[in-house]
């Protein structure tokens, strides 16, 4: 690190620490956080279509707002949104996935009417999940050959699918390819499809309650692995290769014998909000998030019924620190 660097963080370290003599913290003060904007005009952050990505933008906007700035919540559309930050109409997203962008991050920066502003910091997963109390039943799990163990694959058989496992499905309409995926790993498993995320909760939620078996496609971050002792099924790992190249894998003989790729999480925000408003761009690069933050409000919005703008508040209220550290690397920079 070069010494100016230094000293400057050394200096906002400082003026950290008195500020929290007087405060009882350890963090600074309001004062210090906020300072006259550089610009009055207002930042405007896409709320997309998931709570997840409401969490993490109204942490990041509430946190803006204490700096200083004027901050507005724009619903958008997932994929238009990116021609409304090339575009200038929206200043930044806060959360878009590798595997559901299709290309449009990628032409977004290229075009040099966008920029990359990191990584959010979550780190996504989707797979087969199952109770970890079914270990006790299966001490194989949770590798996935332990499925090819007909007494295994029993443990998860219904009344129409026996002796095969069952396996609740993606919904139809999110294209789930497990069908393939089963046959290419010689499994003896039937997919089938649920008629909704909130299906397959209350399947997990019922099997729990009953400390029953059960098999369900999923995905992380969500609010149930804040709630309940989840386990998942080890496929083989994803690569490119997997779904082009049968002779990959251990199925030499078919693609898809492995798991899905897990991709990264970004933020995207129009190129000319360094210029305009230089400390919050700063912030929102150094602006991180965990899967165990977004997963404890997730429990408390979607599951306990709590409102969003309140769960987001006694957050922040509880951890200052957390979110001044954010504020702090920004005036480092």
């Amino acid at each position: 690190m070069p010494i100016l660097k230094r000293l400057n963080m050394l200096l906002l370290t400082g003026v950290l620490l008195v500020g929290a003599a007087a405060a009882g913290t350890s963090t600074g003060t309001a004062a210090e956080i906020k300072q006259e904007p550089e610009s009055k005009d207002t930042i405007k952050l896409a709320m997309n279509e998931w709570t997840g990505q409401h969490i993490t933008t109204k942490i990041a906007g509430e946190v803006l707002k204490k700096m200083g700035y004027n901050v507005e919540y724009v619903t958008a559309g997932y994929i238009p949104q990116v021609q409304g930050i090339m575009d200038g109409d929206i200043t930044a997203t806060l959360e878009v996935w590798e595997h559901t962008i299709e290309g449009n991050y990628d032409k977004a920066v290229d075009s040099k009417k966008a920029v990359g502003l990191g990584d959010t910091g979550i780190t996504t997963k989707e797979g087969w999940i199952y109770p970890s109390y079914v270990k006790e039943q299966c001490p194989e799990l949770p590798d996935w050959k332990a499925l090819k163990n007909p007494d295994c694959a029993k443990l998860f058989a219904t009344a129409d699918t026996y002796p095969k496992a069952r396996l609740i499905d993606y919904p139809t309409d999110w294209a789930p390819d497990n069908v393939e995926r089963i046959k290419a790993l010689g499994l003896d498993i039937v997919a089938k499809p649920s008629g909704s995320e909130g299906s397959s909760v209350a399947e997990l939620k019922s099997a729990i309650t009953r400390k029953k078996p059960v098999l369900i496609m999923f995905y992380s971050p969500h609010w149930i692995f804040a709630k309940y002792d989840i386990d998942w099924v080890e496929l083989p790992k994803s690569e490119p290769a997997c779904y082009d190249d049968p002779k990959w894998g251990p199925n030499p003989d078919a693609t898809h014998d492995c798991g899905w790729p897990q991709g990264w999480v970004r933020k995207l925000g129009w190129a000319g909000t360094e210029k305009k408003w230089p400390r919050a761009y700063r912030f929102l690069e150094a602006y991180k998030i965990d899967n165990k933050l977004q997963e404890d409000l997730l429990l408390k919005i979607d599951f306990e019924g709590e409102d969003l703008d309140k769960a987001v508040a006694e957050w922040m209220d509880a951890n200052p620190d957390v979110w001044k550290a954010w504020v702090a690397k920004a005036d480092a920079s």
